[in-house]
């Protein structure tokens, strides 16, 4: 999961209609691969969420070679094929099909009834799935508002391709793609669209990792002002864009406007720091990176007005008591204005794919 977001490879598929039941036993028993669906298996990968990712990908290839009637790979699975940010990786295989499903469908495949024009349907490594702006829209009305608000700032930042240092020249694209997937979804309360298009405004490409987007839903969803994504810190050391964050300015006599309060929120994932996932090399850099990060964070706050909460994947599993954090750093004249945005937040007992 990068920053340049581009459809990842297909993993190998070994078909075993043609071979021996026990061929095929010894095969698995013997560790060199998986069997990702009846009659597919690929081979084994280490674990952790690339093992995760590798498995949903090759399921998505063996369900592709038996599609028929038109149906087209969508929802999270196309997201997957595109390449774009998943909260989680599906276990299941979506698509959508003219036709109304059976009832006899396969337990690791999930049909969608829906019409299907040849404008929202693109070919990724052979496989018919619906384009990025069509899987934005599915991913919006039909998942929780926090994993579809991954996918669709990942889907804007896979379209748009910005640069956080110049941002102007993308800003009329990315306002034109809102405007598109809205029109996309449709009006009216038809199921999911409320939902679907409160996602749509939060999108942002800045967005740099799928969790720096969980942790924007949780301050969005709650009513915080919207933050800044990669907001721009300049100090005596160089120039640092943080995760996402705030600032309140006043003015001078000579007219200028002079930062007076700066939130800043930082996401720390624990990836970085273990050299055994291979984000870095050993552990002499994965301690080089933790000194670098504390280093940075001290010239940030030198300005006196700076505050900077950081948030890990624990804080993320209690999003009511992340965004009291995140609201106990904010001004008191703000604190009393919070509007949250009910449609991203799902009520108890909602039914999402």
């Amino acid at each position: 999961m990068g920053l340049v977001l581009d459809p990842p490879e297909l993993p190998p598929i070994v078909v075993t209609s043609g071979l021996d039941a026990k061929a095929v036993r010894a095969m698995v028993r013997a560790g060199g691969f998986d069997r990702v669906r009846r009659g597919a298996l690929t081979p084994r990968a280490e674990g952790g969420w690339q093992a995760q990712e590798r498995e949903a990908l090759a399921r998505i290839a063996a369900v592709s070679r038996k599609l028929t009637n038109g149906a087209v790979v969508s929802h999270s699975s196309a997201a997957l094929l595109h390449g774009l940010w998943l909260y989680r990786v599906p276990t299941v295989v979506h698509v959508t099909q003219r036709a109304r499903a059976n009832g006899h469908g396969a337990p690791d495949l999930r049909r969608h009834r829906g019409p299907f024009g040849d404008s929202s349907v693109t070919v990724v490594h052979g496989i018919r799935v619906s384009t990025i702006e069509r899987t934005v829209v599915e991913c919006a009305r039909t998942m929780h508002p926090r994993d579809a608000l991954v996918v669709a700032d990942s889907a804007l930042r896979a379209l748009v391709r910005p640069d956080r240092v110049d941002r102007e020249p993308v800003a009329d694209h990315v306002a034109e793609l809102r405007t598109r997937l809205t029109e996309m979804v449709g009006h009216g309360r038809g199921h999911g669209r409320r939902r679907a298009r409160a996602v749509i405004a939060a999108a942002d490409p800045f967005a740099e990792s799928p969790m720096e987007s969980v942790v924007r839903w949780v301050a969005v969803s709650r009513g915080l002002p919207t933050p800044t994504v990669q907001l721009e810190v300049r100090t005596r050391g160089g120039t640092f864009y943080a995760d996402l964050g705030w600032e309140w300015t006043e003015q001078r006599p000579d007219g200028s406007r002079v930062v007076v309060l700066r939130v800043l929120v930082e996401y720390d994932g624990e990836l970085k720091y273990l050299p055994e996932l291979g984000l870095v090399r050993s552990h002499a850099e994965a301690s080089a990176a933790l000194v670098a990060e504390k280093r940075r964070e001290d010239l940030v706050r030198e300005d006196g007005v700076t505050r900077v909460l950081r948030v890990t994947r624990a804080d993320l599993r209690d999003p009511d008591a992340l965004a009291a954090r995140l609201v106990a750093a904010l001004p008191a004249s703000v604190r009393r204005t919070l509007d949250p945005v009910p449609e991203l937040v799902v009520p108890p007992r909602t039914r999402l794919v």
